[in-house]
């Protein structure tokens, strides 16, 4: 998941970066209209966020009020730290079925399978199912 896929709010611009040459005159006398979110833009952030709420939303899921980071949907959790996400569930079907929901409605993601970290946090799946989380 990444800024990159939530609308952009507004007009911006930006200057033509180095090696990248104009047909018609100095590149310096022209700029680029950005049309879509990058990295590094004051609003990036908020955007990106509220994009991620509607999106989670529409399909279901309810943000948490004491972490803004969580989001539950019956049996199903969604951690995102900044652009990166994480979803726990009580089963593979499940996850999956929640995955296609997102892919429906125009959010793209990674999918790197089971989980081996995330956010600095070590995920190591025990031999009874259970899991154990380190640092």
């Amino acid at each position: 998941m990444a800024y990159t896929q939530a609308p952009i709010e507004m007009d911006l611009y930006t200057e033509i970066p180095q090696g990248i040459e104009t047909t018609e005159g100095n590149a310096k006398d022209y700029v680029l209209q950005l049309l879509a979110s990058i990295y590094g833009q004051k609003q990036a952030g908020r955007v990106w966020s509220q994009y991620l709420v509607s999106k989670l939303e529409s399909i279901g899921f309810t943000q948490s009020c004491i972490d803004e980071c969580v989001f539950y949907r019956e049996n199903s959790i969604f951690i995102v730290y900044v652009d990166d996400g994480i979803f726990l569930g009580t089963s593979d079907d499940q996850l999956s079925h929640v995955i296609k929901e997102l892919t429906n409605v125009g959010l793209q993601r990674g999918d790197q399978g089971h989980s081996a970290g995330y956010v600095g946090v070590n995920v190591k799946r025990l031999p009874d199912g259970s899991y154990k989380f380190s640092q």
